[in-house]
């Protein structure tokens, strides 16, 4: 509970309500992220048609955008805040974060006429789906005040593999592609979907920091 004295008043304010608009938005931005990573595996699956797939990434990427103009909004208009504005737009950024990658690495592949993922695309992609599912789980358990270091580590977990997938396909890429473009491309990607594991990794870390803060 945090307490801000107004002359002889004491005005008490609970940390992390449940109705506070903040966390909503927070929530509303987990879950557009856990539908993406599973959009993306879907894309990836049924590459035929991934035309229709990036539509629908868009179009949540899009609404990702809508919310963290609320976040913003709503900063800018409250008085007090549940926790530190700056916690607020750390968390906000990250998972909007996680949105854009996910959208811009399936962007990628369409962009460059990619005819069909490679097996290390398809890892990555299984990663990404498994570690948005936990992410939006850890923020699901922060608003509801319960502990999160299980997830976290989960979390590391598949962020180091990411790592290790990543820099096995691009030292394939470098070892056998012949083709400089096909290299510069798939490099990128790969950039991409690792880079996504990164930020779920940091909205942890952003999740300890606050929660530390207010212990």
């Amino acid at each position: 509970t945090t307490q801000i004295t107004r002359g002889e008043k004491i005005v008490k304010f609970n940390f992390l309500p449940k109705e506070d608009s903040f966390f909503q938005q927070f929530e509303r931005q987990a879950s557009f992220d856990r539908d993406a990573g599973a959009m993306l595996l879907n894309l990836m699956e049924d590459f035929d048609n991934m035309g229709a797939h990036l539509e629908a990434l868009n179009e949540l990427e899009r609404q990702g955008d809508h919310v963290v103009h609320e976040i913003a909004r709503d900063i800018a208009k409250s008085f007090v805040t549940p926790i530190d504005r700056e916690d607020i737009h750390a968390l906000s950024a990250n998972l909007d974060d996680i949105l854009d990658f996910i959208q811009s690495s399936a962007v990628c592949m369409v962009t460059y006429q990619i005819e069909k993922p490679t097996t290390a695309a398809l890892r990555l992609a299984e990663i990404i789906k498994e570690a948005t599912e936990v992410m939006y789980e850890a923020v699901e358990r922060f608003i509801a005040l319960t502990d999160v270091s299980d997830l976290r580590r989960r979390i590391k977990d598949l962020e180091h593999e990411a790592d290790n997938v990543e820099q096995s396909a691009v030292a394939d890429l470098f070892k056998n592609e012949k083709d400089a473009i096909e290299l510069i491309k798939w490099k990128e990607i790969y950039s991409s979907l690792e880079n996504v594991t990164d930020k779920c990794k940091d909205v942890m870390d952003v999740l300890e920091s606050i929660v530390l803060k207010y212990a």
